[in-house]
């Protein structure tokens, strides 16, 4: 079989809400996912040998805890197969997003995994059932899974209302800092939750990204428990004051998004300034769906 090569789109969260606790532990939320043109890349040729392999940038994760890995192997388990017949497939791993930045690399990859295997395994199974595997992996596995460049996402992450945000321009900056997502979620848990939003889904893409009433209520913990991403909000707000930023996901990359020419000059200047040891890059949102 040839190998087919795939991008997988990281994502930012416009605001994050907590709204509660579920009995199982999983914490309940409301967020605005965009997908975002930085992309890893995965190589896949599928075999007939019943054996899947993951080589590349692993990042020092074993191969059978990578979320890459663990998709195809959950696809291959559900999947539903005549006597005698195996499904394998080597796939090869081109890392470009961080691990631990809040953008959702690793969950990009399972949901990539999941597409293009049950098209080369030609398996059929319906998006939603790809989305219900994929929720196994990770909560945000589903959006990735979807058809949607942006969504509402309720739930712990997996029930997806399409929206329709235009493209932006973005400037993201991490300080290549880990963050562990488990970590700045129990040292949430003394902050206290957010009601849930108390305004329509279509005034929703009128009022993103500045309106006041959203934010992220993770980055109280993660300023904590990372130093560094603090640091780099406070940077990326002295130079902008009265622009738009924000903390994806858990952490640790922080964005901000020009208002204008003016704005986005200044931050341009900044880049070139950038602490070698920060990633600092200008991306754009994906727009409709």
């Amino acid at each position: 079989m040839a190998a087919h090569t795939y991008l997988a789109p990281a994502k930012i969260n416009w605001f994050l809400h907590i709204t509660g606790r579920r009995a199982d532990g999983y914490h309940t939320l409301e967020t605005v996912f965009q997908r975002i043109d930085w992309c890893d890349e995965l190589t896949i040729q599928t075999t007939d040998d019943g054996v899947i392999t993951l080589t590349g940038d692993l990042s020092g994760v074993a191969m059978t805890a990578n979320l890459a890995y663990r998709a195809a192997v959950a696809l291959r388990d559900r999947a539903e197969l005549p006597k005698g017949h195996s499904l394998g497939a080597r796939i090869h791993l081109a890392k470009n997003i961080p691990m631990g930045a809040g953008l959702g690399g690793g969950s990009s990859n399972a949901a990539t995994v999941l597409t293009a295997l049950n098209d080369l395994w030609g398996l059929d199974f319906a998006n939603q059932t790809l989305q219900k595997i994929g929720l196994t992996l990770g909560a945000d596995v589903p959006f990735f899974v979807s058809d949607f460049n942006a969504a509402f996402a309720t739930g712990v992450g997996e029930v997806l209302t399409p929206i329709d945000l235009p493209a932006r321009e973005l400037f993201l900056v991490n300080p290549n800092v880990h963050v562990p997502t488990a970590q700045v979620f129990s040292g949430f848990r003394r902050f206290g939750f957010t009601p849930s939003l108390d305004v329509s889904l279509s005034e929703l893409p009128d009022l993103l990204p500045n309106h006041q009433v959203f934010s992220n209520d993770l980055e109280k913990s993660t300023f904590e428990i990372a130093p560094a991403v603090a640091h780099v909000y406070e940077v990326l707000s002295a130079a902008m004051p009265d622009g738009f930023v924000r903390m994806s996901g858990s952490g640790a990359t922080v964005f901000a998004m020009p208002m204008d020419g003016a704005q986005r000059q200044v931050l341009d200047d900044w880049r070139q300034v950038c602490p070698p040891d920060w990633q600092c890059r200008w991306v754009s949102t994906a727009s409709l769906f």
